[in-house]
């Protein structure tokens, strides 16, 4: 155990973690390289692209590397090998016997245009008493404080017994076993942050389960992980019901034999999951009610069982994200129906999203997911809807008509394809009643109405042609923005104004200022020009 910097390597081990000049990595190698003198340290850096070899030095394998890379030789007096767990604590929460709690005031200043005012820092002094009673601290974050493990000496039980929530990533623990050695003895202990760390995992993970038993939910981002080693890892923790697995390069995901069966919510964010199938495994989970997918590569979703309306799949799952990846179709939507506990779908960013109008995008979600209580963050009431529902009758009903669809119940025959593309068409006739003609032909007019023939001019380039477009009165101000930027190819910040065609003489601008506004907002008419400013 090495709880202090030393140009010596007395008590460093193959294998042991390390800082210097503020990067992370494992010590491989101790020794002679000639034809220097004295003893250099060979380490794998956790930046691939840091060092200068992979561990051979002119023509001599002296260690070896995950990659070409990621080795180097320092001297020993440039290696930190770390800080016990209390002296962290201590360094982080200990007293500090200064008026200002050791925030340095002279670089408490806010700039303004022409002077420079000094704030004052209130309540430092009394958030550092409350937090130096370490008997009582509740919430630890020790992330980059270079712990290495716990000393022998250090009752932690008795130290620091109150920590519920307790953040060791990006530190230098060896091995799962340094960290059971401080986790055991915080019996309060239930969420577990082991980011960033290179663990290695104990030859019979039966051994630590006893050190984990208390846990409930566990972190194990940017660990450079496999799926099957993040269920290694759950074997010691018996009563999980989180696990936080990002930013790991998953890319499939394999059976779970018997893991996980405690666990509620999976986080799989900034993966690289492509296959909607890879997620099979964990639609057995009967306790799994909130599943993150953000940043991933996924296109498809669908399922396999019980036919045409229902999944058994996923028994207890009512939340469900997959923002920022790659669905593009509505199907993906109707087989989300077939899940019977989906309330919350968070699916920004998707190109699904750009179909339409973000409230026809809303509304269309609403009406094809019959559970769907909140979308994207926001409440759906039960005015939204009803409103979304009626309108989804109105939009496709012609298309129902001409597919075999009939006001009269007993001719009412769409056809498979029709159902397959709308599956919640026929439900919503029995709960609304069967759209009437009369407000089918209307909301035809209306989507066509609601597109503006405006043209759009960009003066400072004069080499660029004016834009017709038609655009949905309900499209924002930013979206906007975004469509100039492609079409006219610009990279820096634009200004739009509007001129009315219904002012005679001389031409008033006026300037759509609010990003988040739609063109309605500013009353913008067909036949008006909108005017790019650079």
């Amino acid at each position: 155990m090495k709880d202090q910097q030393s140009d010596e390597v007395v008590n460093a081990v193959i294998g042991d973690r390390l800082a210097c000049d503020g990067y992370l990595a494992t010590l491989r190698f101790i020794g002679d390289v000639p034809p220097t003198k004295g003893v250099w340290l060979g380490v794998e850096w956790d930046e691939p692209d840091r060092g200068k070899h992979n561990g051979t030095h002119e023509g001599h394998t002296y260690y070896t590397t995950r990659h070409p890379k990621s080795g180097s030789f320092i001297r020993p007096k440039k290696a930190n090998f770390g800080v016990s767990f209390m002296s962290a604590v201590h360094d982080r929460y200990g007293k500090i016997e200064d008026e200002n709690a050791g925030v340095i005031t002279d670089e408490l200043f806010v700039l303004g245009p022409n002077q420079q005012t000094v704030v004052e820092m209130v309540g430092a002094r009394k958030v550092n008493d409350q937090q130096s009673k370490l008997e009582d601290l509740k919430e630890v974050a020790l992330r980059g404080m270079l712990v290495n493990g716990t000393l022998p000496t250090d009752d932690l039980s008795a130290l620091v017994p109150s920590i519920v929530d307790l953040d060791l990533s990006q530190n230098l623990m060896m091995s799962w076993g340094q960290v059971a050695e401080i986790v055991k003895q915080l019996k309060k202990l239930k969420s577990l942050n082991v980011s960033e760390n290179k663990l290695l995992m104990p030859e019979q993970t039966s051994s630590l389960v006893d050190s984990f038993s208390h846990i409930k939910v566990l972190f194990l981002n940017r660990m450079d992980l496999t799926w099957k080693e993040v269920l290694c890892c759950s074997e010691m923790f018996t009563k999980l019901e989180q696990i936080h697995a990002c930013f790991n390069k998953i890319t499939e995901l394999s059976p779970l034999e018997n893991h996980l069966g405690n666990i509620r919510l999976v986080n799989l964010e900034s993966n690289c999951l492509t296959d909607w199938s890879q997620l099979f495994c964990l639609g057995s989970l009967p306790l799994l009610h909130t599943l993150i997918l953000s940043e991933n590569k996924i296109s498809h979703i669908y399922f396999d069982s019980n036919g045409p309306s229902s999944t058994d799949m996923f028994p207890s799952l009512r939340c469900l994200t997959i923002t920022r990846n790659q669905i593009s179709e509505w199907q993906s939507i109707n087989e989300l129906n077939k899940l019977a506990c989906l309330e919350e779908l968070r699916i920004k960013s998707n190109p699904l999203m750009e179909l339409a109008t973000p409230q026809t995008v809303r509304q269309l979600l609403i009406a094809r997911l019959q559970h769907l209580k909140m979308c994207n963050r926001t409440e759906v009431s039960s005015e939204e809807r009803k409103g979304a529902e009626i309108d989804y009758l109105k939009r496709f009903g012609p298309e129902w008509v001409k597919a075999g669809g009939n006001q009269d119940p007993n001719l009412n025959k769409p056809t498979p394809e029709f159902l397959q593309e709308h599956p919640r068409f026929n439900d919503l006739v029995k709960i609304w009643g069967a759209p009437e003609d009369s407000e089918m032909k209307q909301q035809a007019t209306t989507l066509k109405s609601s597109l503006l023939a405006v043209k759009i001019i960009c003066p400072g380039l004069p080499e660029s042609q004016a834009l017709e477009k038609k655009l949905p009165s309900t499209m924002t101000v930013g979206k906007l923005k975004a469509l100039i930027f492609r079409v006219f190819k610009i990279d820096s910040e634009i200004k739009l104004f509007y001129t009315s065609q219904k002012v005679q003489g001389k031409q008033l601008e006026y300037e759509m200022d609010n990003d988040q506004h739609f063109l309605s907002y500013y009353a913008i008419e067909q036949g008006d020009t909108i005017i790019v400013k650079l």
